[in-house]
């Protein structure tokens, strides 16, 4: 069971943009964004944390669907709606949380020894940053 740091720090509502394919969305992305060679590795099972828009950790995600070339297009509300459930090129996770973290994700980075070139020796995250894989 593969363990993954993602950040959403835009606050992208995933669960209201993907209302229309099923309940539970909590992140997405595409193969043209940083981080997508790890994230494409992400599967049902695999833990996600997610780095919110106050830079915390609040709850750590089991991934229970994933759904693959979901077509997006732009919406005025929430930035982005889905076109299609097929043809697209965004893979979104969808599942539950199972524990609570409540942690600063710069402290989290640190206290788990990740490493990424996106991410800086302090735990601090270099524009771009999306993903990450760790133990």
């Amino acid at each position: 069971m593969g363990k993954f740091l993602v950040s959403n720090i835009a606050n992208r509502r995933h669960n209201k943009i993907y209302s229309v394919l099923g309940n539970g969305a909590f992140f997405d992305l595409q193969p043209s964004q940083h981080g997508w060679e790890a994230y494409s590795s992400i599967s049902e099972g695999d833990k996600v944390f997610v780095i919110n828009h106050n830079r915390k950790i609040p709850v750590v995600y089991e991934v229970q669907e994933i759904l693959e070339e979901v077509a997006l297009e732009d919406d005025s509300e929430f930035g982005s709606r889905v076109a299609s459930a097929i043809g697209g090129n965004t893979r979104v996770l969808f599942g539950k949380p199972i524990e609570r973290v409540d942690m600063f994700y710069s402290q989290f980075i640190t206290t788990n020894g990740i490493k990424s070139s996106k991410l800086t020796e302090e735990g601090q995250m270099y524009q771009g940053f999306n993903c990450v894989g760790f133990s």
